[in-house]
């Protein structure tokens, strides 16, 4: 039903005319275009409307599941063999007696294993569950046999093994953590001559204090050249005689303390080491990895 609009009765009258007469299919004054025969409008269905819901028509139930078939492993159709899928109910009622299940392709057997599974807890008798606990079995036996033959193959070809290269038991693991350490502390201790670190710090940072002693330490032990730069001007116990603060603070960027940068004079590289207090472990990890981007470690040297 048409609303009425505004406080005009004569327009609000007229609009319900025109709905009554469009609903009853009656004369309305307005020409329309000559509709085909038997072609229905919303006209011809007053109830429906425009944009009336109308629930989308019910869809048929599916049929309920086939009943398992019973058959023999040579009254099976050639499609069982080709799409097993579509076959589930044949191997659903598939009698076991003169199957050999060491023969069947392993699609045929997976399907076979599902399909007596649902079987056997449709209809949980003995005869169905002993069927699935028979192709359950050589699933299982077929998946242990792969499992032996990809372990001789390892075994036979050591390339294909990832544990000879790289050790699965703890003990190994110690072993080869133990080697890759040596080899690094080897390769640090060769670069020594070619690298040196900057330490910006202030006297008055308590951070500062404590990683003055953990860098002294770490650079001992790898023969590394300390050059320290005091922002305030005062050395540390470790560093007494540190160089003054000229601007090369400001102009390679500190802005905090304490913070260490990695030099390489050779290639005119310098870039951050870390800021804040690291701790020996920090400062190795640290160096190692710009020192292999660098490629000073035996590696292919890194662009940028």
């Amino acid at each position: 039903m048409c609303g009425c609009y505004g406080n005009d009765k004569t327009v609000a009258c007229s609009s319900v005319v025109l709905c009554e007469r469009l609903l009853d299919g009656g004369p309305t004054g307005v020409a329309r275009a000559a509709d085909p025969p038997g072609s229905k409008t919303f006209i011809d269905h007053p109830r429906q409307g425009w944009f009336f819901y109308q629930d989308p028509p019910a869809e048929a139930e599916e049929d309920a599941e086939e009943s398992p078939v019973s058959v023999t492993i040579d009254g099976l159709p050639p499609g069982a063999w080709l799409e097993p899928s579509k076959y589930r109910t044949w191997f659903k009622g598939l009698a076991m007696d003169g199957v050999k299940l060491t023969a069947l392709p392993v699609t045929v057997l997976r399907e076979l294993v599902s399909a007596k599974k649902e079987r056997a807890l449709d209809d949980p008798s003995v005869e169905n569950v002993t069927s699935y606990i028979k192709v359950q079995k050589e699933a299982y036996d077929r998946s242990q046999r792969f499992t032996d033959a990809w372990q001789i193959a390892m075994y036979t070809d050591p390339k294909l093994d990832y544990a000879s290269q790289h050790p699965t038991s703890t003990y190994g693991h110690s072993v080869e953590s133990e080697i890759k350490r040596n080899t690094e502390e080897q390769l640090l201790a060769g670069t020594a001559d070619r690298v040196g670190l900057f330490f910006f710090f202030t006297s008055t940072c308590p951070f500062c204090q404590e990683q003055s002693k953990v860098l002294k330490v770490f650079a001992d032990t790898y023969g590394l050249t300390v050059k320290p730069v005091s922002l305030d001007g005062v050395g540390l116990p470790e560093y007494p005689q540190p160089a003054t603060n000229n601007g090369m603070a400001e102009n390679v960027g500190v802005h905090m303390v304490p913070m260490i940068y990695l030099a390489i004079p050779e290639e005119n590289f310098l870039k951050p080491l870390g800021a804040g207090l690291m701790t020996n472990a920090d400062l190795r990890e640290r160096l190692l990895v710009l020192l292999r981007n660098r490629g000073l470690l035996g590696e292919r040297r890194s662009q940028g």
